[in-house]
């Protein structure tokens, strides 16, 4: 039998907690939310939770997180939209926390250092997988329209590889070809928000009067600014991670190109050795890809650093998904949407494969490294296996074999 459909906000933050725990493998973590959440619980319908797939996939950020602030504004308004999402990221945030303290104070014992070689070649599998992943759900029918998407993923790799060009920049281009490109044609037409055929799929928005309760977060959002305010430093790690959460189009990976142009070209924050190794940390803790913003905030300014960093890199996606709750179906179907979404996954197709090229550079040394990644490669495109075996066999791997 299932649960209860009026469950506290206790409740909810458990069951979140929990799929942050195990929340490795990227759209396994997905199916588990929709497992918990809609057929275990039944707290929602599985219409509602592809609703909120359905948003959060438009939306820049992190899709499970995203998905965890829709649901918990469902269910249970403004507390749930922040409480939620961060519960689910609370294993993970504390596991970096933890892992970036044993890095920046041991990091140079030979074994972390090999292990951490061993993690930088698994890092540039797992780009390579992600781009092979992308690049499936953005050049589906490989028409026309597949051929202008590619011509604005070479314009942002030529871009980015070549001329050093502001990675926003580069994004924002993008974006705008996107319409150039696609909405004086018909390719989206079909796409477009159909009329409701039934009472089921009407969009029914029910005003609700806030509660003295509701406004509690707009409390630690001034406490938040106010810490900020008296702090330059992390004011200056706020600004930089919310701004990289604003234009986080694609979730997981595509992010790694805003984070580098901001924190390692821009701000001088951390090496690019350090940065993948960031990489690699986030990879072996449960959580997305976007937690890496909690080492980088923790190497700049310890753990209030890393706290904020996180809660900056997520902000705007929560602030979004919260706002648009109620017209997910316009949001996602609107063309101007449809088409500019489609020129930043494009775009940062292109952004990742310099990316790649890059961290290859400096991460593909030696025979270990390159056996590492290809393995990576061809258990994650091609086996379709988890990449919690791949990050346990490379560490096991790194410390047997590379010195």
């Amino acid at each position: 039998m299932g649960e209860s459909k009026n469950p506290s906000l206790l409740e909810i933050c458990k069951a979140a907690f929990y799929i942050g725990v195990i929340g490795y493998g990227g759209p396994a973590i997905l199916a588990q939310m929709k497992k918990t959440f809609s057929h275990e619980k039944k707290w929602v319908s599985e219409r509602e939770f592809m609703e909120a797939l359905s948003l959060a996939q438009v939306l820049p950020g992190a899709t499970g997180v995203s998905i965890m602030g829709y649901l918990g504004y469902k269910l249970q308004r403004f507390w749930g939209g922040v409480l939620v999402p961060l519960s689910f990221i609370t294993p993970a945030i504390v596991a970096v926390l933890v892992l970036s303290w044993i890095y920046f104070t041991y990091g140079n014992l030979p074994f972390v250092r090999s292990l951490f070689l061993g993690l930088g070649a698994l890092v540039v599998g797992l780009l390579v997988n992600a781009i092979g992943q992308l690049s499936k759900s953005v050049f589906r029918k490989l028409d026309f329209g597949d051929v202008k998407g590619g011509l604005i993923s070479i314009v942002t790799f030529t871009g980015i590889f070549f001329l050093h060009t502001s990675v926003i920049y580069l994004i924002l281009l993008a974006g705008l070809l996107g319409i150039l490109l696609f909405y004086f044609t018909g390719e989206f037409e079909g796409e477009r928000l159909e009329k409701d055929e039934t009472h089921q799929n009407k969009i029914i928005i029910t005003p609700k009067r806030l509660k003295k309760e509701d406004y509690l977060p707009l409390i630690l959002v001034a406490a938040l600014v106010a810490v900020i305010t008296v702090f330059p430093v992390l004011r200056q790690i706020f600004l930089a991670f919310f701004k990289i959460g604003m234009f986080a189009f694609g979730g997981g990976f595509t992010t790694i190109p805003l984070i580098q142009h901001e924190v390692v070209e821009g701000l001088h924050w951390l090496n690019t050795k350090q940065f993948v190794d960031g990489i690699a940390l986030g990879q072996v803790t449960p959580g997305p890809v976007f937690i890496t913003a909690t080492f980088i905030g923790y190497k700049v300014w310890g753990i209030l650093g890393g706290l904020v960093a996180t809660l900056a890199v997520f902000m705007p996606s929560l602030i979004a998904i919260i706002a648009l709750a109620d017209l997910h179906a316009k949001v996602k179907k609107a063309k101007i949407v449809q088409v500019i979404i489609r020129g930043f996954l494009s775009g940062f197709i292109g952004l990742l494969v310099a990316v790649a090229l890059q961290f290859g550079l400096k991460s593909l040394i030696s025979w270990q490294a390159w056996l590492i990644c290809l393995v990576t490669i061809i258990w994650m495109m091609f086996l379709k296996k988890n990449a919690v075996w791949a990050i346990i066999g490379t560490m096991i791997f790194s410390l047997l074999f590379i010195k």
